[in-house]
């Protein structure tokens, strides 16, 4: 496979492109696009030579048109090729012959269309070639360093009244690098970077991807000395795993943020168990994201704002956050927001105490004033109270993030205030950002200058924390990188299983291979049985029916716990034989297991279509799908993902000790959790595995209930 990096450079910085479609007419996309490159040109933006191709015409305003690629006789390192789609596979021989690097097509009608066909055979040609390709059906890329720009998209557009409006907006460089699944998002933010002041590296639409990915661009992107921040529009991978390493390789470079559109969309997948009833592709996608800690964002704004934060900005070190406003009210919304992001508002520490009482005891701040965080300096703070108080509290290194918002409304505070904060911030290399209410123009003059002078400024308080909490919590990802299923089973005997549920004997005996704990249990079909059950296990005990045609033995009353006697024992058999006799369900025994006693949990794993096995934790029992308290990574996953998984528990307490039941070793837990995971990713045949419930207590781990599904379709 050709190396991506190799080819990409010629995609940004081409010595020479062709543009294939050009047309007298000047509304044609190939025309557009033409113009727009010689318009670069002739600013001086786009330093490449620029040839016209139409085997229709001579010439376009006095400049040589080639009937092919072919007949031009220098070197082509990119072309844009913009035809009708029957014609394109031919072109891309014809560029591939050429020994062009890479191509854009722009053209549409492919498989996006139904013409899968088409697709088909643009593939063809792209093997036969050395070509790479970006689309087809992309408004291709838009570089403001090198002057490549295929957007097609008019600058201006006319109004009803025969005004002109701007409706793409002039973009300017800067070190955010945008790779999009649709075009019209790309535009749309670029758009809103540009009202931001933030400046773009590139923006890249993949289109239909026939060979040019999201992955590669990832990787490209990660290694580019102008990028700082990318931002990903995603709405659907084909190699999850591919995927997700392109992330976790452009992550521990750079921050990513994800916008990932679908969400509603549940995998298609049959549930045997509930984590494969549970957890849909959304679920799927944001474990992956962890994984490779990227920054998921639920919509347009949350996205430019993070975006905006991390191409100003640099990361913090930690969760610290120091708060200063002179509005009260600003004080409390933030108080109560910063810690539903997960950010620590902590008490100032002694000594920066007591210089701020000095500052008071000058009267440089008022003596109302309460020396707490958030630090509220009343209308009475000026400009000068607010750098000073500043000051003190950036110096002592103790907080790792500040939110300053110095509402202008009061008298006391002026334009200066903006300086003041910046000379401070710079002086102590803070991560700070600027709430600034209201739509005034002072409100706007305020967060425009802050842009500017490189602290992101934000029009509301929430707003400005979920930025904070972005740079508070991104990390590199650990360095590992996730293959591909095993093609055979690890553990050989599992060959010689036939599709199907796994039953209890050799569901145990998985587990127990994976030193997975399970209690003593014993399998009996006939009351004769129940003597040499009494001898073998310790009562109390707890009698389940076994069925393969019984999901949830529970629900209809299959399950009887707390058996201290024989007698209690042989009633509760006859009972559930009986209660399987008048559902007309044939009788296939029943399980009996030493009882255990702990905090119930669930484990899982099931093949997702798109990332292979995935492993799910959370709780469980009977109220694993009314709770839906779970997490989700890309198996197999490792002790510190493990704990990650605990920690995002809702329900997490019940683990720290519940009642008369002991805390749970939470690291033990973690390794079974990672031990677990292994099951799948080492044994393709098992499609879906569960163990609901997980009994845990202090250090011990008793996988009570098991189900698994093998499947190798």
């Amino acid at each position: 496979m050709k190396e991506e990096t190799d080819y990409l450079k010629y995609l940004f910085d081409p010595a020479s492109i062709a543009v294939i479609g050009v047309s007298q007419n000047p509304s044609k996309i190939g025309s557009i696009i033409y113009h727009r490159l010689i318009n670069n040109k002739n600013l001086g933006i786009l330093k490449a030579e620029v040839y016209p191709v139409n085997p229709k015409i001579s010439s376009l305003n006095g400049v040589k048109v080639y009937p092919t690629i072919s007949k031009i006789q220098d070197d082509v390192d990119l072309a844009v090729i913009a035809v009708p789609a029957e014609s394109v596979p031919e072109v891309v021989r014809e560029a591939g012959g050429k020994n062009v690097k890479v191509a854009i097509i722009i053209s549409g009608g492919f498989a996006e269309s139904g013409r899968k066909d088409l697709d088909e055979k643009l593939r063809k040609a792209i093997q036969e070639t050395s070509i790479r390709v970006v689309g087809p059906n992309t408004i291709g890329i838009l570089d403001p360093y090198s002057g490549v720009d295929t957007f097609f998209l008019p600058r201006f557009k006319p109004l009803s009244n025969r005004g002109m409006a701007e409706s793409l907006p002039e973009v300017q460089p800067g070190n955010v690098a945008v790779i999009s699944q649709s075009g019209a998002l790309s535009e749309i933010i670029m758009d809103c970077l540009k009202v931001s002041g933030i400046g773009i590296r590139s923006i890249v639409c993949v289109g239909n991807q026939v060979d040019l990915t999201v992955e590669d661009f990832l990787r490209y992107f990660s290694r580019d000395p102008l990028t700082k921040v990318i931002a990903l529009y995603l709405e659907g991978v084909s190699d999850g795993r591919r995927f997700l390493n392109a992330l976790i390789e452009a992550s521990t470079e750079k921050p990513v943020v994800v916008l990932k559109a679908g969400k509603t969309e549940v995998a298609g997948r049959a549930a045997y168990t509930h984590t494969a009833s549970m957890v849909g592709s959304i679920e799927v996608y944001r474990g992956a994201f962890k994984q490779a800690r990227v920054i998921e964002v639920e919509d347009m704004e949350e996205m430019i704002d993070i975006v905006k934060a991390f191409s100003i900005m640099k990361p913090a070190k930690g969760n610290r956050l120091f708060i200063l406003t002179n509005a009260g009210g600003l004080a409390v919304i933030s108080s109560d927001l910063a810690l539903r992001y997960g950010l620590t508002i902590p008490n100032i520490p002694e000594e920066v105490y007591r210089n701020l009482d000095e500052l008071r005891m000058k009267k440089i701040i008022d003596p109302i004033v309460v020396l707490q965080n958030p630090l509220d300096l009343t209308a009475q703070g000026t400009s000068e109270t607010f750098e000073k108080v500043f000051r003190v509290v950036a110096a002592s290194g103790f907080f790792d993030l500040y939110l300053l918002m110095p509402s202008h409304q009061p008298p006391t505070v002026d334009d200066t205030v903006i300086d003041k904060l910046f000379k401070v911030c710079k002086e102590h290399d803070c991560v700070a950002v600027v709430c600034e209410h209201g739509e005034s123009e002072w409100s706007k003059y305020i967060r425009e200058r802050f842009d500017q002078l490189g602290i992101p400024a934000y029009p509301d308080v929430r707003r400005a924390l979920r930025a904070l909490s972005a740079l508070a919590t991104h990390r590199r990802p650990a360095n590992r990188l996730f293959e591909k299923t095993l093609n055979v089973n690890k553990i050989a005997w599992l060959d010689d299983l036939e599709d199907g549920p796994l039953d209890l004997e050799n569901a145990v005996k998985l587990l127990n291979h994976y030193d997975l704990s399970t209690p003593k249990t014993l399998k009996i079909s006939s009351e004769d049985e129940l003597e040499y059950v009494s001898r073998e296990l310790s009562f109390p005990l707890v009698m389940k029916i076994y069925s393969r045609k019984i999901t949830h033995k529970t629900d209809i009353g299959g399950v009887v716990v707390g058996l201290k006697t024989y007698d209690e024992l042989r009633e509760s058999y006859n009972r559930l034989r009986k209660k399987i006799s008048e559902m007309g369900i044939e009788w296939e025994g029943v399980i009996i297991q030493e009882m255990v006693k702990g905090v119930e949990l669930l484990l899982g794993s099931s093949h997702d279509p798109v990332f292979g096995p995935t492993i799910t934790f959370g709780i469980g029992g009977v109220l694993t799908e009314v709770l839906r308290d779970f997490s989700v990574r890309i198996a197999p996953v490792t002790l510190d993902d493990a704990l990650e998984m605990i920690n995002e528990l809702r329900t997490k307490k019940v683990l720290e000790g519940f009642r008369d039941l002991p805390p749970v070793n939470l690291t033990e837990l973690a390794w079974t959790i990672s031990k677990f995971s292994r099951i799948t990713w080492e044994n393709p045949s098992i499609k879906q595995l569960e163990i609901n419930p997980l009994i845990a207590s202090g250090n011990r781990f008793e996988a009570v209930d098991v189900r698994g599904l093998i499947t190798r379709i």
